[in-house]
């Protein structure tokens, strides 16, 4: 049988380098992602089901990573898209 176990858990423990960098862009990306759904919304109405369920999605992602409204608004504002603050709940 194969060794499953053991040799997992001891290169974990050993070698912290072989371990993958984490994304230190996530966060940009979920507020890029929120910023495109609005430009939908405004695309395709407010009462389109696709978009809201994937609004919906992208504002549970937001508070995941703890990201307010103002910090949405305020790069709303940084990329010109002025017209899309009304839009935010």
């Amino acid at each position: 049988m194969w060794d499953t176990n053991g040799r997992k858990i001891a290169h974990l423990l050993k070698r912290i380098t072989r371990h993958r960098k984490k994304s230190s862009a996530k966060y940009e990306k979920a507020i890029d992602w929120y910023i495109l759904i609005l430009q939908k919304e405004v695309k395709f109405g407010s009462e389109n089901k696709r978009v809201i369920r994937t609004k919906q999605k992208a504002e549970l992602r937001l508070k995941k990573f703890g990201i307010s409204h103002a910090k949405v608004k305020e790069i709303l504002e940084a990329k010109g898209h002025t017209d899309l603050l009304s839009k935010i709940s």
